[in-house]
């Protein structure tokens, strides 16, 4: 299979897309692009980087992937589109590949880069991204049991679900009866635990990302627009300072919280870092307060991910 030095890039119009398609080119303005998008529509799209737009055809056959030098999948493709994604990704398994689709067209249980020695990362859940993130950075304090409560945004479930919030609140405020087409039921200044099915796979997942760690996983959807909350209870393996677990956990990409008010998602929507706040330990038993903005941590992860994989030639 011949190898451009180009990036395909499906979807660049999703949420995750629009923030991953202008970093990449901020940061790798030299590599080569090409857009296509995988939904069932068979309109042409248009995508802005920087000061130029960028047409973004429907991709009607997979041989068009022929000559990427690398393929980012950044949302759920058509069910049409999915299956034959998945067989070419499977016949060309040289083929590098960042895959943020949920729950992935990329076959095996999700990672997070650098997989030393694999040309490919299915990203885990948006949901699970705070989670992983802090069980990681806790990691040399050998985390023995975590449990997790998160709320996620609506914003996970894409554009389409992010102006149907705002039009079920608009609807409430002004004592009309909201409608629910693309999410699950009325969620506006409301909640709700996920679903059943969701929620297997998505524990599925934690298990599979951190074997050794017993977990218990609550995912709630908030009727919020963007960005992630998690309060976090984490056994260790022994006794921790609060002060270890704030330098762990800073060093691990979060932000430390300071200051008394009271940390809520809205304050880290559209920012680069996660922010943490340790709430107390006790004894080897420490918990945390979480936010994150998921679009920009994924499109950050991405990026590194693509940046890495790609042949070094895509640069000259």
């Amino acid at each position: 299979m011949a190898k451009a030095a180009k990036v395909i890039i499906l979807d660049p119009t999703s949420l995750v897309g629009e923030e991953l398609v202008p970093r990449l080119a901020t940061q790798a303005p030299g590599l080569t692009r090409q857009y296509y998008h995988s939904q069932a529509s068979s309109d042409h799209l248009i995508v802005e980087v920087g000061s130029e737009a960028a047409v973004v055809a429907p991709l009607a056959d997979v041989g068009e992937l022929e000559d990427a030098g690398l393929l980012v999948i950044t949302d759920n493709p058509s069910t049409s589109l999915k299956e034959k994604l998945a067989n070419f990704l499977a016949a060309h398994r040289e083929l590098p590949c960042v895959d943020l689709s949920r729950p992935g067209v990329l076959a095996g249980p999700p990672g997070f880069w650098p997989l030393p020695g694999e040309n490919r990362v299915l990203f885990p859940d948006p949901v699970l991204l705070l989670p992983s993130l802090m069980l990681r950075a806790l990691a040399p304090l050998a985390p023995r049991r975590a449990f997790f409560s998160v709320l996620s945004p609506v914003s996970t479930l894409g554009g389409e679900a992010i102006d149907e919030l705002a039009a079920q609140a608009v609807a409430r405020l002004s004592g009309e009866k909201p409608k629910s087409h693309v999410l699950p039921t009325v969620t506006a200044f409301d909640a709700f635990p996920y679903p059943e099915s969701s929620f297997g796979r998505l524990q599925n997942q934690l298990k599979a990302l951190f074997p050794q760690v017993e977990t218990g996983f609550h995912p709630i959807f908030a009727g919020v627009f963007h960005a992630h909350a998690t309060w976090a209870t984490v056994a260790l393996a022994k006794p921790a300072r609060e002060a270890e677990v704030r330098q762990l956990l800073a060093e691990g990409g979060f932000v430390p919280h300071r200051g008394r008010k009271p940390l809520t998602p809205s304050q880290v929507a559209g920012q680069e870092k996660a922010i943490a706040w340790v709430l107390g330990t006790s004894g080897e038993t420490v918990s945390v307060w979480a936010v994150g903005d998921h679009l920009l941590l994924q499109a950050q992860a991405a990026c590194a991910a693509i940046l890495e994989l790609i042949p070094t030639s895509a640069e000259q």
